[in-house]
């Protein structure tokens, strides 16, 4: 695939995706209404969430699902919680700080589990910046309030680090914010999670030399061992333009939610409109394609201590064959 013509398909996805979910196809009144939350548009939730919202619109014709652009996702787990959302993308580490405020987690489900969430630091070409214990004293973006990007910022800063918001300071910037501040030079480190190629990356690569600040190996190992969400991941180089070395980072696991009181039946046929169109998913994005059966427990020994798939997900994963629970 041309990597730089992702940005472009992309939109246009989420545009169809979008549009499909506004769709007034049949009779209105006969459809349910769903909202699924995704996250800024620069990142990688938000072209997943409208591609899935589109497959499910077109094989699961009493739903319509309706894909909204959020902060991600913390904001879409504290949403279906709360009742105010029927799905969500959610990376899965924001259950540690929902666990440690002993929050209680029985209204919400998981369907599955797919991409990873990458963490992109993104310095300019020339930045004397080398690794991460070189922020400090810097102005660093790490996300906005509401998304898991500014959780897991806290968490690694000081995994691999030993650094707190006291040492750095901070801008709290979604994605494209952070993507305009590099360029502007407003900050000295952006910060993007979302499954590499982002599309944002990508097109600011295009415009200005950057270069990623990768982990090193011992420091992924420390995160790894502290924190059980965490996978090493390796961003090839030739990704993005000018970034020709490959990056060693770290990926979180990406989970679909849902509300606990959605019906097993339409659960189930969500399952089979996403894992039974290969052709039509993959074209979403690049990280679309590990949305896939291999994956789907991936992430799950730390989710399910906490949350349990959704009936219908697992009525699905027994009729293939693939369900790893209880009868």
């Amino acid at each position: 695939m041309d990597l730089k013509r992702i940005g472009k398909t992309a939109v246009v996805l989420a545009i169809v995706g979008l549009g499909l979910g506004l769709s007034t196809e049949g009779s209105a009144a006969a459809k349910k209404y769903l909202s699924l939350g995704t996250g800024n548009p620069a990142g990688t939730f938000y072209f997943i969430g409208a591609g899935f919202a589109s497959i499910i619109n077109k094989y699961v014709p009493e739903v319509r699902v309706i894909a909204e652009s959020t902060a991600a996702s913390e904001e879409n787990f504290h949403l279906i919680l709360r009742k105010k959302m029927d799905l969500g993308l959610v990376a899965i580490h924001v259950i540690d700080p929902a666990v440690e405020k002993k929050m209680d987690l029985s209204g919400i489900r998981l369907i599955s589990l797919g991409h990873t969430s990458d963490r992109h630091w993104i310095v300019r070409k020339e930045s004397p910046v080398k690794g991460v214990k070189d922020f400090k004293g810097l102005r660093v973006a790490v996300g906005p309030p509401g998304s898991g990007t500014l959780v897991s910022s806290k968490t690694e800063l000081g995994a691999v680090a030993g650094l707190t918001f006291d040492d750095i300071k901070t801008d709290y910037l979604s994605f494209t914010d952070s993507i305009s501040a590099i360029k502007d030079e407003t900050v000295d480190v952006g910060v993007v999670s979302a499954g590499y190629p982002v599309a944002s990356i990508l097109d600011l690569a295009s415009k200005i030399p950057i270069r990623l600040i990768p982990y090193s190996q011992e420091e992924i190992n420390a995160l790894m061992t502290k924190y059980p969400y965490y996978v090493r991941v390796v961003i090839p180089k030739g990704t993005y333009r000018g970034v020709d070395v490959d990056i060693l980072t770290r990926g979180i696991s990406t989970a679909l939610f849902c509300r606990q009181d959605l019906s097993e039946d339409l659960v189930y046929k969500m399952m089979k409109a996403l894992y039974e169109h290969p052709k039509e998913k993959d074209a979403i994005h690049p990280q679309a394609k590990q949305w896939n059966l291999e994956n789907m427990y991936r992430g799950a020994d730390y989710t399910t201590k906490y949350i349990s798939f959704h009936p219908g997900a697992v009525k699905y994963l027994k009729e293939i064959g693939l369900w790893k629970g209880g009868n």
